[in-house]
C-alpha cells in the first residue's frame, strides 16, 4: 500500500512539483536529482468541486503528495541521501504555505485509510520548528502548524481544527 503526505490550508497550496532536478528535459544526472514531489489537489475537474480527502479535515484547500521516502518516524534513515531530500522539501513545502495562511494541517496515511481516527493531533506553533525533523510523524498522526502571530484572532470549529475569523477564509470553507 503507498503512503500520503497530505496538507490543508486556508489558501491555495501549490501543486507544482518540487526537487526534481532535470539536466534537460526527461535527462537527470542521477536517481536523487529524478526524486521530487509531485502534488494532487482536491479538486473534482469534472464539476469543479474540491471535496476532502479525510473526513477529519474540512480546509477548503487541500493537496496530497506520495514518496517511497516520505519521512515516517518508523521508516526514516537519517543518513539516507533521499529520505534527507524529501524531509526538507516536506518542510520548506510547509513553511511556503504558511506565508499565505495561518495554519497549515499536515498528515500521514496510507490510501484508502485517511477517515481512520487520528493517532494523534499535535498542535505546534512556527517558533518551536527546528528543522524538517520536527515534521517527522508516524501513518494517521496530524500535525496543526499554526503561524506565529499575535494579531490572529482564533476559534475552533466543528472538526476541531483551528480557521481564523477572517471574512475570505470563512467563505471558503467547504460545506458538508
Amino acid at each position: 500500500m503507498t503512503y500520503y503526505a497530505y496538507f490543508a490550508s486556508h489558501a491555495p497550496l501549490s501543486t507544482e512539483e518540487i526537487g526534481y532536478q532535470p539536466i534537460r528535459e526527461n535527462v537527470y544526472a542521477s536517481e536523487l536529482d529524478f526524486t521530487g514531489l509531485w502534488f494532487e489537489e482536491n479538486l473534482d475537474e469534472a464539476n469543479e468541486k474540491r471535496y476532502p480527502f479525510s473526513q477529519h479535515v474540512r480546509l477548503h484547500y487541500q493537496t496530497r503528495c506520495t514518496s517511497n521516502y516520505l519521512p515516517i518516524e518508523g521508516n526514516y534513515r537519517s543518513n539516507h541521501t533521499f529520505y534527507k531530500k524529501i524531509s526538507v522539501l516536506l518542510f520548506e513545502y510547509i513553511l511556503k504555505a504558511l506565508e499565505d495562511s495561518p495554519i497549515v494541517v499536515y498528515y500521514i496515511s496510507l490510501d484508502s485509510q485517511e477517515d481512520e481516527e487520528f493517532t494523534l493531533v499535535k498542535t505546534l506553533h512556527l517558533s518551536e520548528i527546528q528543522s524538517p525533523e520536527d515534521f517527522h510523524i508516524n501513518d494517521r498522526e496530524c500535525l496543526r502548524i499554526i503561524r506565529d502571530d499575535r494579531i490572529l484572532e482564533y476559534l475552533e470549529d466543528e472538526s476541531g481544527f483551528i480557521y481564523v475569523k477572517h471574512p475570505e477564509y470563512l467563505q471558503t470553507q467547504l460545506k458538508s
